[in-house]
């Protein structure tokens, strides 16, 4: 199973593949992550995603963009996004980050180049090989990947950083469209996951998620809806589960006691709502995640 480092607020600590070159290569599957989802999270980093097999779905502040086989999806630095399948059908995907310093060469790299990009209010592009130019960036993805136990993978892999930028800025029209309202929603956004992350232990109320954010009922749960596409309930159940299976694979905890301490309040709710989001039992995930490990 994959485990990504968040903080409170679901900001990614990413661990990069070089100490002094903010880059991080990997491949993965869908399968992977409990019930075929990632966490929804963000970073200053950009994103890069192309499938290799299957279908993905892909959220960027709720927002879904189906990527089929041979596609791929860029998100801007600080997006709420994750993937997921929604059949539990697997996908094996490329997947990059890398930090926008690496492509502010110069001051006038960083003015003229990045900025205008990162605050132009884009969110995400789906990448298509049908579009000659989104090809090339796809290919740039993939060759940044295949190259990467090469000694000389930063180089080649900055060469290909500005390359697929490049594409960027000649083909995409930035307009003027103001970041401020969204940025706003999502710095409430993050205030009340952060609040479901400090306090999902205890028995919180949606009256309390909402204080968190400084906003009513209503409109924290509107601003869930609009970016994670679950209800903030939701999101405090599926938080209260995946550190459940934290707890399964590193303590001796009981069932029992695991379910109580993440704020469930017995043992038989805990187990049921852990087979309706994972389709087996606490028991029966803890023995698989046994047997993995084993």
């Amino acid at each position: 199973m994959i485990r990504m480092d968040l903080s409170d607020e679901l900001r990614e600590n990413v661990k990069y593949d070089y100490p002094d070159y903010h880059m991080y290569i990997s491949r993965g599957r869908l399968s992977q992550y409990p019930n075929y989802s990632a966490v929804s999270h963000w970073h200053d980093d950009i994103e890069l995603i192309l499938t290799l097999s299957g279908r993905m779905l892909f959220n960027v502040n709720g927002e879904i963009t189906t990527i089929e086989e041979g596609e791929g999806i860029l998100v801007n630095s600080k997006q709420f996004h994750y993937g997921f399948a929604d059949n539990y059908a697997d996908c094996d995907f490329i997947c990059i980050l890398f930090h926008p310093l690496l492509i502010c060469i110069t001051k006038m790299f960083e003015r003229e180049y990045v900025k205008p990009l990162l605050g132009s209010g884009i969110s995400h592009f789906h990448l298509s090989p049908r579009m000659p130019w989104q090809k090339k960036i796809l290919e740039c993805i993939r060759e940044i990947y295949f190259s990467k136990d090469e000694q000389t993978t930063p180089l080649f892999a900055q060469s290909m950083l500005c390359s697929l930028w490049n594409e960027l800025l000649k083909n995409v029209d930035l307009g003027e469209e103001s970041r401020k309202e969204a940025d706003s929603k999502l710095s409430i956004l993050k205030d009340m996951v952060s609040f479901i992350h400090e306090h999902y232990s205890e028995k919180i109320t949606l009256a309390d998620i909402a204080a968190a954010g400084h906003v009513s009922k209503r409109a924290c749960g509107n601003i869930f809806l609009r970016y994670q596409h679950k209800t903030p309930i939701e999101v405090l159940t599926e938080y209260r589960l995946r550190s459940s299976i934290e707890l399964m694979k590193h303590t001796d905890m009981t069932i029992l006691e695991i379910g109580l301490s993440v704020g469930f309040s017995g043992a038989s709710y805990y187990a049921e709502t852990f087979r309706k989001y994972f389709g087996k039992s606490p028991g029966e995930y803890r023995k698989m995640l046994r047997e993995e490990k084993s």
